[in-house]
């Protein structure tokens, strides 16, 4: 079930060569729309996988297509909301409730625990027909959130301890997870290859 998952979202466009390409620094605005035009496609595949996964037992009717629509914009709005929920509570707390912001350790705390709280909570959601929620597209949702309200309440020492804890973590996932495909992708082929062809 997860390797159907990964393949699906490595199925959609991959944007990792284009933003290898363009500098945030030299070009942020067209860095932000080739990447939120691969998180876009990777939600939709992820939504599109979801909703047809729980459908996999079920005879093909004139209907299904609309029950498919249906469960595709369900799915997403239900994700989102509770990225938004967990977003703007924890936007909330670190404006009214100044004693959190006094350690940068506490608020890195906070913003990692609440994104992760997200996804369990958006993971545990499921239908009566098997549809499961998407816990990436809450946590996405709520990083979003958390980057545009949260950021500006927490102490400047807080921003660049998130940014920088946030940016080691992300570099470090992206390495383990092409590592695995690799390592994947290479345990997977079978021992039939010839090497002089390869070399050749």
């Amino acid at each position: 079930m997860r390797l159907l998952l990964f393949t699906s979202l490595l199925c959609s466009s991959d944007v990792v060569a284009a933003v290898s390409i363009v500098s945030y620094e030299a070009q942020p605005k067209l860095y932000s729309c080739i990447f939120g035009e691969g998180v876009f496609n990777d939600i939709v595949s992820i939504i599109l996988f979801n909703t047809v996964n729980s459908l996999q037992g079920s005879s093909f009717y004139w209907y299904t297509p609309f029950v498919i629509l249906a469960q595709f914009l369900l799915l997403g709005v239900v994700s989102i909301s509770v990225g938004l929920i967990f977003g703007l509570s924890l936007s909330l707390i670190f404006k009214h409730c100044r004693f959190l912001t006094v350690s940068p350790t506490i608020e890195v705390f906070m913003i990692f625990a609440f994104c992760y709280v997200s996804y369990f909570t958006s993971n545990m959601i499921s239908l009566p027909n098997g549809l499961e929620m998407s816990g990436i597209i809450s946590l996405l949702t709520c990083a979003i959130v958390s980057a545009h309200y949260t950021y500006y309440n927490i102490s400047p020492q807080g921003k660049q301890a998130c940014t920088l804890s946030f940016s080691f973590i992300g570099e470090m996932a992206e390495a383990a997870v092409y590592s695995y495909v690799g390592l994947a992708l290479y345990s997977t082929i079978p021992t039939w290859w010839s090497w002089s062809f390869i070399f050749i």
